[in-house]
């Protein structure tokens, strides 16, 4: 379960945004979800990393720093 209920929420209309890209197919819901997460994971880190001044040596610390946020 996700801290922040409105990551929470968007994380939720990723994915069904995405499994309605694909025609809402049986039993993947768990995959567009997980997708979505990274989507958004990968969104916070790149943020985070811009607004930390994009150093190069540092990207790996944002994208755990985002995992661990949405947690």
């Amino acid at each position: 379960m996700l801290k922040n209920s409105a990551v929470a929420e968007r994380i939720r209309e990723t994915a069904y945004f995405l499994s309605e890209q694909d025609g809402h197919p049986e039993g993947k819901a768990m995959e567009y979800w997980l997708r979505a997460k990274e989507m958004h994971q990968r969104q916070i880190a790149y943020d985070s990393w811009l607004a930390d001044g994009a150093p190069a040596d540092r990207s790996n610390l944002h994208w755990i720093q985002a995992e661990q946020d949405l947690e």
